[in-house]
C-alpha cells in the first residue's frame, strides 16, 4: 500500500494523529499526546466500504535512539 511519512514537531503530529483517529479536538490538542523529540509514531489505515480507518500501531517509540540520546 501507500506510505505517507509526516515529519514534524510534535504538536503538529499530536494533531494529525488526533484528526485521523477521529478524536474531538480540545484547546490543548498540540499537547494531547506526551511525544518524545525525535520519536516515531504510526498509524496503519484500513479501507473500510467507502473510506478509511485508521489504528494507532506505535506512539512515541525512542528505541532507534540510544538512551542517552533520549529526551522528554
Amino acid at each position: 500500500g501507500t506510505k505517507i511519512a509526516l515529519v514534524a514537531h510534535a504538536g503538529t503530529n499530536s494533531v494529525t494523529i488526533g484528526h485521523m483517529l477521529g478524536l474531538a479536538p480540545t484547546p490543548w490538542e498540540w499537547d494531547r499526546f506526551g511525544l518524545a523529540h525525535t520519536s516515531v509514531s504510526r498509524l496503519e489505515a484500513m479501507e473500510l466500504s467507502d473510506g478509511f480507518t485508521f489504528n494507532l500501531t506505535k506512539l512515541s517509540d525512542v528505541e532507534h535512539l540510544e538512551a542517552a540520546d533520549r529526551t522528554r
